[in-house]
């Protein structure tokens, strides 16, 4: 068996080590062009060396896809994966390893300021998981199908992209047809087919919250809402994400209450300005959907701990000074929000509480920019019906 192996080895030429090792190094290159094209020619030529070598190739392939690579190299692994699957050269015995590292790389987003890098390797990542639906039997991929499926859904409604979205969609669809063992399949990609994930506001609001309702995808859309969305770059999506919550919380109302307001409460006085504007939406969001859905809007109804968390929120924000400094006004808009839903379900307030909320009310009424003032006027509106009705009668 050792001369045939070494009878193998002896007739690859060392020529192709040299070529082969080109093509690795250009899966890291700066241009995605030269990228896209190593991991063609990496496919093409593994497909030709003998089994022990191929797989090689697959483990220095798999390198690439670590935390301390860059994106660059995330994307060209994830496209010589991908090669290599749609090629029958990533052998099954490798899918425990593999499979973690393509889900990271479905979630991948590094924020760079106000932007972020990583669009390019979820796509990537997305093209993985379609060529692994063609490469194996459903037996094989059967015991990953649990995490696998969560994971692409999540994309499917959340990802802020939509070519992702789609990448996604396609995916999925391609696991159902093939593979055929993904949970509530069939209805999943009659609902969210190619055209119904190109609308995100669609995709937040109404897709995903019917989603939330098969059992198996609930908790990973919610922990992704909380986790990753809460906190993301973009505030518009973070603001689509609180409502996208709210709408989703009322179906997992006692976790809600007992981990993920605690949760965003106390993410609510964090340094990161995005992290705590975030938080405080989501909080106000998924208070009020979980009190109209579970308490018939009466705010009297949460545990008290909750009431005295939520309630001590604002202050808390104020006595630490965030509304001071760059993003300050977004602060303002985010406890507006958070002191209109309390007024709004009736929070349980002493008298001496609320005449401190119109102070913070009133700071904000006066500031220039529109949303804030606006934001401000509806609270103002809201605590004065919740707790000073009686008195203007």
């Amino acid at each position: 068996e050792e001369d045939e192996e070494e009878g193998e080895e002896a007739l690859v030429a060392e020529e192709v080590e040299g070529v082969l090792e080109q093509l690795l190094t250009g899966l890291k290159d700066a241009d995605t062009v030269v990228r896209w094209s190593a991991a063609k020619g990496v496919g093409r030529l593994t497909g030709r060396l003998p089994l022990e070598l191929a797989d090689d190739v697959v483990e220095q392939v798999l390198e690439l896809l670590t935390p301390d690579e860059t994106p660059n190299s995330w994307h060209g692994g994830c496209l010589a994966l991908a090669e290599l699957s749609r090629r029958g050269l990533l052998l099954p015995a490798r899918l425990p390893e593999v499979l973690p590292r393509v889900t990271k790389a479905l979630h991948f987003d590094v924020a760079r300021g106000a932007s972020s890098v990583g669009t390019h390797v979820r796509d990537a990542a997305c093209y993985v998981t379609w060529a692994f639906a063609r490469a194996f039997e459903p037996a094989v991929m059967a015991p990953h199908v649990a995490a696998l499926a969560p994971a692409l859904l999540v994309l499917v409604v959340f990802d802020r992209e939509v070519n992702v979205r789609r990448a996604a969609a396609a995916a999925f669809q391609e696991h159902v047809g093939r593979q055929g063992s993904f949970p509530h399949g069939i209805e999943i990609v009659t609902r969210a087919d190619y055209f119904a994930v190109g609308s995100r506001v669609a995709c937040y609001l109404e897709i995903a919250p019917w989603l939330a309702t098969f059992e198996a995808y609930r908790m990973p859309l919610l922990r992704h809402l909380c986790d990753v969305k809460a906190r993301h770059w973009d505030e518009s999506l973070r603001l689509l994400s609180a409502k996208a919550a709210a709408r989703l919380a009322p179906l997992e109302a006692e976790w809600v209450v007992a981990t993920m307001i605690p949760d965003l409460c106390g993410r609510a006085l964090s340094p990161d300005l995005k992290e705590r504007h975030g938080a405080t939406h989501m909080a106000a969001e998924v208070l009020l959907g979980v009190a109209n859905a579970a308490h018939g809007g009466d705010g009297g109804k949460f545990p008290p701990e909750t009431r005295k968390q939520v309630g001590g929120l604002v202050p808390a924000i104020e006595k630490a000074r965030l509304y001071r400094g760059r993003g300050g006004e977004v602060m303002r808009g985010a406890t507006c929000r958070m002191l209109e839903v309390c007024a709004t379900i009736r929070m349980p307030c002493s008298a001496d509480r609320a005449l401190k909320q119109l102070v913070s009310i009133d700071d904000s009424l006066k500031h220039p920019t529109e949303p804030i003032s606006r934001a401000a006027v509806a609270a103002l509106r809201a605590v004065g019906a919740a707790y000073f009705a009686d008195d203007a009668a």
